[in-house]
């Protein structure tokens, strides 16, 4: 069984480039969600994140109600295509170490996922190998 980017993403949240940085806080709190991706005019500028808001923000002292979403923002990050297996999304996780990734069919985005999605995919996929295995007859093994 394969598992794509498809299989496990879930919606995006959009918003204004110029949105503030406590407007855009409150919209995660209220979603319950990490990030949100910041765009202008239909076109996804980059990912702003908890930790984007905490380091670049609280940590900086700077005020959250003066400060737009898109000036302390992750620049577009990398994406990857609905088709992609977990395997490739874990090493690129893992490789370029981010926790998330937009996720694109044709070119638009149409989904983000995270590593917390991808860790609980391939803890299934290990537990369903793992009760195959055990269930194979010992002649098979």
């Amino acid at each position: 069984m394969t598992i794509t980017a498809k299989d496990i993403m879930h919606k995006t949240t959009l918003v204004s480039s110029k949105m503030s940085v406590k407007d855009a806080a409150k919209l995660m709190d209220k979603k319950m969600i990490g990030s949100i991706l910041c765009e202008k005019e239909k076109d996804v500028l980059g990912i702003l994140t908890e930790r984007d808001i905490l380091r670049k923000v609280i940590a900086k002292g700077l005020n959250p109600d003066k400060t737009d979403a898109c000036d302390i923002m992750t620049p577009m990050p990398m994406t990857v295509d609905v088709d992609t297996d977990i395997t490739k999304i874990s090493e690129i996780f893992d490789k370029h170490n981010i926790r998330r990734l937009p996720v694109t069919k044709k070119g638009k985005i149409v989904g983000i996922l995270t590593t917390r999605d991808v860790a609980k995919s391939l803890a299934y996929l290990y537990a369903r190998r793992q009760r195959f295995l055990t269930e194979l007859p010992k002649s098979r093994k």
